[in-house]
């Protein structure tokens, strides 16, 4: 049922994401930025007197030039030349559907672009927390407009999902990756487009300690870390046919080297081994910048792709289904459904280790020559509240090229510290948000087993995550939404969670601004929605006023509240001095209440 449950969430997700693509590519691209009329002149009324403003030297009033030059050079042209050109110019066109499904397409020569990718299984397994999970970067260099070379680095560090022989087993393994892709042959844009991929990789891998068995030791029970470190490698000859303008098929024949055996104490294979496959896939442009994606591949020995709790090696068909949204032509999202855990060429037809379960995978890409999003520049007013709040956070982002960097602390010893840099108009990336709780004081008894994991006296949580700007005034609309997740776990268990929260502005006067946020906390200990709503009101040009509040939806008791008085010695820094009974300013300490008051001043710096 909770697969169902997700699935459905995801669908209704997808369905938002479809809705609001074609608005942020006519707002990325600029086909609605004039508006032309027929204007009749009564030259018997006099001409109305010329007001000049003082934009007291603020060259960002007037954003980005060239980009504005770029959106009036598009307007000269006839409307079906702009569509085409808005078009052809934002079309989504990624290297790979899958590690081990490169596709035919490559960035132009010197052009490159990065993606952050998270795989997660639903259920936390043996490990617990929010679930198995393998993050991967990766860098894709175009060396030609017809080869191209990606970088990539995976790591994983969580017991095996389950138990073997009711033990749980330490298993981690890490990936360095080099793939090289060159177009073999596409004499006509409709015929077949096939290229040949390559792959060599270092693959560090373990299994075992102190406390548990290696999965590679099969002749005693002594307990022990067994370690190993591999070179494999892959082979793919992606095979691509465009059927029409929105549909493209793929055929991927490849072949993955693995180990079959690993250590002195296995008997016979006790690993995956060598693996040919053949693997297919679509691309359905389901609406402008929105893909709809599809793979199935089946592995063909002779080695395996999977093993379950009684060490017993098999292989098992590997799907994705999902879909792409590039927000603009900077930044690019794609969510899906797979079985495919490993995240390389080499190791992505790998399911989870010890079982076979549905995951979830969330990527971003970002690509620095694309065209930005065009946002009007923020006025003073709306500068000095872009930093955020205390425990509510507000939905506007600092324009791109933007740091952000935040240092807390009170008088209980709670200490926080954050680095953000905007890669878009529309994203931020939240690099590192760091920091431990301190002097934890919970109001209700039953939040016990999220103190024992998140907030006991040992705690360092680390998290990364991300703010997508989805409504602003600053492109026509009434107000500001984003949409911000994090990730991250407490360095002391290992555990984590994952934390969303929807985030609305709205700028009601000069003087006032109030914010509504809805939060979600998702762990394998417990999970819970909240929400914070939280006002600006500014006392004077650089003194504000911020009351905010939090509450819990799973308990009432647990409101808390904050009051902070805001003094900006500049649109870009400030200083908070404020009063508040929140656990922390932390993620998972904003919906949770101390039965203290906690005394703190925050550091507010844009650079």
């Amino acid at each position: 049922m909770r697969l169902v449950f997700y699935i459905f969430l995801m669908s209704q997700l997808l369905n938002f994401i479809e809705v609001f693509a074609e608005k942020v590519r006519e707002d990325s691209s600029g086909l609605n930025s004039i508006n032309w009329e027929k204007i009749e002149v009564n030259n018997s009324k006099p001409f109305k007197k010329i007001i000049w403003r003082s934009y007291k030297n603020d060259e960002s009033y007037f954003g980005n030039k060239k980009q504005q030059s770029s959106i009036i050079e598009r307007t000269k042209l006839p409307k079906e030349e702009r569509i085409s050109k808005a078009s052809k110019k934002s079309a989504s066109s990624p290297p790979e559907i899958e590690s081990y499904l490169p596709l035919n397409n490559f960035l132009e020569k010197g052009n490159f672009q990065t993606s952050v990718r998270w795989k997660s299984s639903f259920e936390g397994g043996a490990s617990g927390g929010t679930g198995q999970q393998i993050p991967s970067f990766i860098f894709d260099y175009g060396i030609s407009d017809s080869s191209l070379m990606s970088i990539y680095f995976s790591e994983a560090d969580d017991k095996l999902y389950n138990p073997i022989n009711g033990q749980k087993v330490d298993y981690h393994w890490q990936n360095y990756a080099f793939s090289f892709k060159k177009k073999l042959l596409n004499n006509d844009e409709n015929s077949f487009v096939i290229s040949i991929v390559p792959t060599l990789e270092y693959w560090r891998h373990a299994s075992g300690s102190k406390d548990s068995k290696s999965i590679y030791n099969q002749k005693d029970s002594q307990y022990g870390r067994d370690r190993f470190d591999n070179l494999i490698g892959s082979l793919s000859l992606p095979i691509a046919k465009k059927i029409n303008e929105k549909f493209t098929a793929l055929i991927v024949p490849g072949v993955t080297f693995l180990p079959e055996k690993l250590g002195s104490k296995g008997i016979g294979k006790n690993a995956y081994g060598n693996n040919f496959y053949i693997g297919s896939g679509i691309v359905l442009d389901m609406a402008k910048d929105v893909n709809f994606l599809a793979t199935y591949t089946s592995p063909l020995g002779p080695g395996n792709n999977f093993f379950d709790k009684d060490l017993n090696y098999f292989r098992k068909p590997i799907y994705s289904i999902g879909l792409g949204w590039d927000v603009n032509s900077k930044i690019g999202i794609e969510g899906k459904i797979t079985n495919s855990f490993g995240a390389t060429p080499s190791t992505g037809l790998l399911t989870i280790p010890s079982d076979n379960q549905p995951l979830y995978s969330a990527n971003i890409t970002y690509k620095p020559h694309g065209e930005d999003t065009y946002l009007t520049s923020l006025n003073e007013r709306d500068r000095l509240i872009s930093i955020g709040g205390i425990t509510v956070n507000n939905a506007l982002i600092p324009k791109v090229g933007t740091s952000q960097i935040n240092f807390n602390y009170d008088n209980k010893g709670n200490l926080f510290g954050s680095y953000g840099y905007s890669l878009s108009n529309i994203f931020k990336l939240e690099l590192l948000n760091i920091g431990s709780f301190n002097e934890v004081n919970l109001s209700r008894d039953k939040n016990s087993n999220l103190y024992s994991t998140y907030l006991d006296d040992s705690n360092l949580n680390f998290r990364l995550g991300g703010k997508l700007l989805i409504f602003s005034p600053q492109k026509n609309d009434l107000y500001w939404m984003s949409l911000r997740s994090s990730v991250g776990r407490n360095s002391d268990n290992n555990q984590g969670y994952l934390f969303s929260e929807l985030i609305n502005t709205i700028r009601v006067n000069n003087w006032l601004t109030f914010n509504i946020s809805p939060k979600y906390f998702f762990s394998g200990v417990e999970s819970f929605g909240g929400i914070g709503f939280s006002s600006y009101i500014n006392l004077l040009d650089n003194l504000m006023f911020i009351p905010e509040i939090n509450t819990s939806i799973k308990n009432d008791t647990d409101l808390n509240s904050t009051f902070a008085l805001r003094y900006s010695f500049s649109p870009e820094k400030s200083l908070d001095l404020y009063y508040s009974n929140a656990v922390g300013v932390q993620d998972i300490g904003q919906l949770l209440k101390d039965r203290e008051y906690r005394l703190g001043i925050k550091f507010n710096f844009l650079l």
